[in-house]
């Protein structure tokens, strides 16, 4: 529980809370060997892509992992910064936006 904690006093930096919806900010890795959240940093979360930045291929990935790893509809998920750029800005719509920032804050852990 503390590393969620830690991670929760982290994320005024990287995660925001609205009404319906979370954003959060993400450092795309593309064509890494493996797909997957690496790590938080004070900028936001470090994610790994298989996928080259080639005609939106590494953002539809990015869209399918976090779908999977925080259990919502992809059509839930829309990058509103950062199309063609690492530094990513997505916002994940939500019924529930505090339990979904607490998951997100749960997949940092280590």
């Amino acid at each position: 529980m503390a590393t969620v904690e830690r991670a929760a006093a982290t994320a005024a930096q990287w995660l925001v809370c609205g009404n319906g919806f979370v954003t959060i900010q993400i450092l795309a890795h593309p064509g890494a060997s493996q797909q997957r959240i690496v790590r938080l940093e004070a900028r936001g979360l470090v994610v790994a892509l298989n996928s080259r930045p080639d005609k939106g291929k590494a953002n539809d990935e990015l869209i399918g992992l976090l779908a999977r790893t925080l259990r919502v509809p992809r059509t839930a998920i829309t990058i509103v910064r950062g199309l063609s750029t690492r530094h990513k800005t997505v916002r994940i719509a939500a019924a529930d936006p505090v339990a979904l920032a607490r998951t997100v804050a749960a997949t940092t852990e280590e």
